[in-house]
């Protein structure tokens, strides 16, 4: 599959996330990026790791780095690095999310004042294993996709990955995929919205570190790619930067 083949899905997000006035910059990485080393900071964290992961990390970075300097044209690159559950670390004042397949890696920050945390996630669009399926959907889930076949089996997957990514800053804690149940509210075929309900034995804990603050979350897939993105909404930015 060709990483061309994410080039609408990538144009249609951005159209978007520019019309929702979001102000969160969506960028897709080069090829260049995967190749250029990063900060010397950086790169020990991944001196040990394979070239595939080297290369992946590295796409990340210098994506996040290209979206933050869209968002704000005096920003000084530095190192992102890692927190304890390996989660990127952003500067304080942005809001940021990493994701990658095997052949893309994207990365979308936002203004703190404008979008109080997000998440994104890319998958491939494969069916989830038979033995995942149990530990990633609940009942609910597992109904719906059953019932409307034309959806894909990784999308909940993915979604719960954005989730996990959006929520962390708040709750510091990555929950399992059965505390989370989603909700689809499709605008056409291939792309929708979504809302999560936090359920199991977790639940009120978690509800209290959530902020009072209005939650959105999309997707959209093609025949290749399955793409989730969510995120809390501070206020709105009239001017909401042009990203690729």
């Amino acid at each position: 599959m060709e990483k061309n083949n994410f080039d609408h899905i990538f144009s249609t997000l951005n159209q978007n996330l520019n019309q929702l006035k979001t102000g969160i910059c969506l960028v897709k990485a080069t090829t260049e990026m995967y190749q250029q080393l990063g900060f010397s900071q950086e790169e020990v964290l991944i001196a040990n790791a394979v070239p595939k992961r080297q290369h992946e990390f590295r796409a990340g970075r210098h994506a996040a780095r290209a979206a933050m300097r869209t968002l704000r044209p005096n920003y000084i690159d530095a190192p992102i690095l890692i927190g304890s559950n390996r989660e990127p670390l952003f500067p304080k004042n942005i809001s940021g999310s990493i994701s990658h397949t095997e052949e893309l890696c994207l990365a979308a920050c936002a203004d703190k004042y404008h979008i109080a945390s997000l998440g994104i996630d890319i998958e491939r669009r494969v069916p989830l294993a038979e033995e995942l399926k149990s530990v990633v959907y609940t009942h609910l889930e597992q109904q719906v996709l059953n019932q409307d076949t034309h959806l894909p089996s990784a999308l909940i997957f993915s979604i719960k990955e954005s989730v996990f990514k959006c929520f962390y800053p708040f709750v510091q804690v990555y929950f399992d995929f059965l505390d989370a149940q989603i909700s689809l509210q499709p605008d056409d075929n291939t792309s929708g919205q979504f809302t999560v309900e936090l359920i199991g034995a977790n639940r009120d804990s978690l509800l209290a570190k959530l902020p009072p603050l209005e939650f959105q979350g999309h997707y959209i897939f093609n025949q290749d790619y399955v793409f989730s993105l969510c995120f809390f909404i501070q206020s709105s930015c009239p001017d909401t930067p042009i990203c690729t």
